[in-house]
């Protein structure tokens, strides 16, 4: 079962985002200037926290989908998997290197990222939403 490979890749790339997005916190943080750093403190971190719980919802959200497109289509399924291991192998990559690159690169290539996880997602969920719909089209 592909299960156990999945949730390593998974965990890989909740790992890459995480960090890239407390990467991305702290320039944001560095670069806005300090009128009241008590209340910042106080609400940014639970605003960050509740945006990086989100995020690795949305990632397990996003696998157990692809998980229901392997008993759905196992051609889209292969497809879509590739493609998301080939994301969270680059995210990976970008991530040892980030701190390497200057805050507008890394700003960029944050939001590249995460727009490429949406992306995909999507693509996974209405791969699922249409693949049930023609079973349900089937059954007449």
């Amino acid at each position: 079962m592909m299960i156990k490979p999945l949730n390593r890749t998974l965990r890989m790339g909740l790992l890459c985002l995480l960090a890239l997005s407390a990467a991305a916190c702290q320039n944001q943080k560095s670069g806005k200037p300090a009128v009241n750093t008590q209340n910042q403190a106080v609400q940014a971190p639970s605003e960050e926290a509740l945006r990086k719980q989100r995020e690795a919802e949305q990632l397990q959200q996003c696998q157990q989908q692809l998980g229901a497109l392997r008993t759905i289509n196992e051609k889209q399924y292969q497809r879509y998997k590739q493609a998301f291991d080939s994301l969270m192998s680059g995210a990976s990559q970008y991530a040892n290197l980030r701190a390497r690159v200057n805050g507008d690169t890394q700003e960029t290539v944050d939001a590249l990222y995460r727009y490429k996880v949406n992306y995909l997602c999507a693509g996974v969920n209405q791969a699922v939403l249409t693949g049930l719909a023609d079973r349900g089209e089937q059954v007449k």
